[in-house]
């Protein structure tokens, strides 16, 4: 499914939105995608040749102030705002993360999940926004992202923690399968530099990366933290 159909569109009952130029500054976004894009091959040899040294920059980058700021250098704030339909100082920043997804590389693949069963910070999902924003094109063959339109306003609960892997195990919070079965899958081709935007509730997991280079991509994370059903705020009892 190319989610070009859905440039510029913004109507609450879609699964999920694609933002152009329109809704976001792609500036220095724009920057870190073409260093990429120059530097791709040399990247993947790097990490061959000196696997710890590439763990460490790998670490570095998800806490460093240069990436950080992108945040709000490229308006990620505003886009959030937007489909929310909320003040902009009620959103609270969960994380930005850099993603490198490898080619073949099934070992660190993650199933079907939710972002809201992490954090829980909101029960109703339309309270939450993750935003995915691919430095290169992506498609089925590097393993875009998949998702299951009508999932988007599922709850935390249809999640549960499990054990993966054998030689390396690994605790992950997958999608019940009693839930799975009531949604198709869909991949989403996306172009460097836009912004998918949808529902913190959604089920969705990344494809896998069939092609010889690297696919880089940020994801964003917004919550609400003023509604009612916040983590912080729903268990309190208030007196009249």
């Amino acid at each position: 499914m190319e989610s070009k159909n859905f440039y510029g569109k913004f109507s609450s009952g879609a699964s999920f939105k694609n933002m152009n130029s329109n809704f976001y500054s792609k500036k220095n976004i724009s920057y870190v995608s073409e260093i990429i894009k120059k530097n791709l091959k040399k990247i993947g040899i790097f990490r061959k040749k000196y696997k710890s040294r590439f763990s460490a920059m790998y670490n570095s980058i998800q806490v460093s102030y240069e990436f950080q700021r992108l945040l709000f250098e490229s308006k990620l704030d505003l886009v959030a705002k937007k489909f929310l339909k909320i003040k902009i100082d009620d959103l609270l920043v969960r994380g930005m993360q850099l993603r490198m997804d490898f080619p073949n590389d099934t070992r660190n693949s993650y199933g079907w999940h939710q972002d809201n069963a992490y954090d829980q910070y909101n029960l109703n999902s339309k309270n939450g926004v993750v935003l995915w924003i691919p430095l290169i094109d992506t498609n089925k063959k590097n393993g875009t992202l998949v998702i299951m339109p009508g999932s988007e306003h599922s709850s935390f609960k249809c999640s549960k923690k499990v054990k993966k892997g054998n030689k390396y195990e690994s605790e992950q919070t997958l999608v019940k399968k009693k839930f799975l079965n009531k949604y198709k899958s869909k991949s989403i081709n996306c172009k460097k530099n836009s912004a998918i935007a949808t529902y913190c509730g959604i089920f969705h997991k990344s494809g896998i990366n069939t092609l010889d280079h690297i696919r880089f991509s940020i994801v964003v994370r917004f919550n609400n933290q003023f509604s009612k059903d916040f983590l912080f705020y729903r268990n309190i009892k208030i007196k009249n």
